[in-house]
């Protein structure tokens, strides 16, 4: 790619020849830009052992969550007003519509739309930057929340329109698988500065947990509690990703690939 700066709102990095023909202060600011965000990306074995500490953290911070909503009865009795107030605006319309909203973070549909998103960024960019991006919060997510459900193992409410293999609600990975879908602005913020596009993605990623958590509700498979436990651990997941992902960038500027402790996941340079 040989783009100096923006083109068509995003951005591409600057061919090596054209770029060691100006002196870095006579490059634009867009272009600087362009360059440090789209470095690709090399995972060492330290920064699994970062996601790994990442991951116990998430599950010791959400399981004194879930511990502590469990004990408290003012939230459980808040909790209970609102699955039943939920339970009373029940119409089969509205059971039909549910079920699409809550299929939005469904098992299968959030895993294979995330593979293939995740293959169509490796082709169309050659690099693993964006899927990985988009794949890590989720494996992170995942894995705390099905060892925090079991954890806690919070009784689902009474009244449910559907059964489910895990027979726990709290935090709702629905909802947390949702607001994973969060990792997508990141990568748009890499590719573009149109306020149009970033600001369509920002609604999107808020839109699809805020419809998925009322589903879940509406079909009495979580507590408003259990939702907002849900939509916070999406988006501790997505947050905790981008860093290890960063600091593996920034790394990656002065230190070739695989140079310290080997590298298991090797991006390819643009």
């Amino acid at each position: 790619m040989t783009s100096t700066g923006a083109r068509s709102g995003f951005y591409e990095l600057p061919s090596p020849a054209r770029a060691n023909q100006q002196p870095d202060h006579e490059r634009s600011h867009s272009e600087q830009h362009a360059s440090a965000e789209l470095t690709d990306v090399s995972l060492r074995w330290s920064d699994l052992g970062l996601l790994l500490g990442c991951y116990v953290a998430l599950v010791a911070v959400w399981f004194a969550i879930g511990k502590l909503v469990v004990d408290n009865s003012s939230i459980n009795s808040l909790d209970q007003t609102v699955a039943d107030w939920f339970v009373t605006q029940r119409t089969p319309g509205l059971d039909v519509t549910s079920k699409w909203g809550s299929n939005l973070a469904e098992t299968f549909v959030k895993i294979g739309l995330t593979a293939v998103i995740a293959i169509a960024m490796r082709v169309v960019w050659k690099r693993w930057r964006e899927s990985l991006m988009l794949a890590v919060p989720l494996v992170l997510e995942a894995a705390a929340f099905i060892t925090v459900t079991y954890l806690v193992a919070r009784p689902r409410p009474a009244d449910q329109l559907e059964s489910s293999p895990v027979n726990s609600s709290f935090p709702s990975g629905h909802v947390a698988a949702a607001a994973v879908y969060g990792a997508l602005v990141v990568i748009v913020f890499w590719h573009t500065r149109k306020y149009w596009i970033r600001a369509f993605v920002i609604i999107l990623s808020i839109a699809i947990p805020v419809a998925v958590a009322v589903s879940r509700m509406y079909r009495g498979m979580h507590f408003l509690s259990d939702v907002i436990a849900g939509a916070a651990l999406g988006v501790a997941a997505v947050a905790l990703s981008w860093w290890i992902i960063h600091r593996a960038i920034v790394r990656n500027k002065t230190d070739p690939p695989g140079s310290a402790d080997g590298n298991p996941m090797s991006g390819v340079r643009s």
